[in-house]
């Protein structure tokens, strides 16, 4: 099989097919985390785009992210070719964008993206007191000295 790409890439189709597999994974991920930051800077970006210069940076962003992606499809192509059948399965797929995050490291939401899993940040109010926190014991001991019974 053969594979041309669009954009100069540091490797060819024939090298990715003979990299170690787990060698392919990692640039995927990397390259996924790297397209990630760039299209959060490119939206942060647009609000900038009448400047001559930012306009140029968005587009040399673009064609940035148009090569990487080119490189994640020729990895997975190659991941495929070397036998591994779900090289081009949703786990090699970008995750769904989250809420962006303000300087403060938590998102816009509030929380720290967590909050729909059932986690909340460190200094949230602590919901429900601590009725269930371990009552003490049937002899009216204090925890500290009875200790702890699961």
């Amino acid at each position: 099989m053969e594979f041309t790409p669009c954009h100069p890439q540091p490797f060819t189709f024939q090298q990715a097919i003979s990299f170690d597999p787990e060698v392919s994974a990692d640039e995927i991920s990397r390259l996924q985390n790297s397209i990630s930051h760039l299209k959060r800077t490119q939206e942060e970006l647009q609000e900038y785009g009448d400047d001559p210069d930012i306009a140029q940076a968005i587009k040399e962003n673009n064609q940035t992210l148009a090569s990487q992606d080119e490189r994640i499809f020729m990895l997975k192509l190659a991941l495929t070719q070397r036998g591994a059948s779900n090289a081009t399965g949703a786990h090699y797929d970008l995750p769904p964008e989250a809420a962006p995050e303000s300087r403060t490291g938590r998102h816009a939401s509030g929380g720290f993206g967590t909050g729909d899993i059932g986690l909340e940040p460190l200094d949230a109010p602590f919901q429900g007191g601590n009725s269930s926190l371990g009552s003490s014991n049937s002899t009216g001991e204090d925890e500290e000295e009875s200790g702890v019974h699961l």
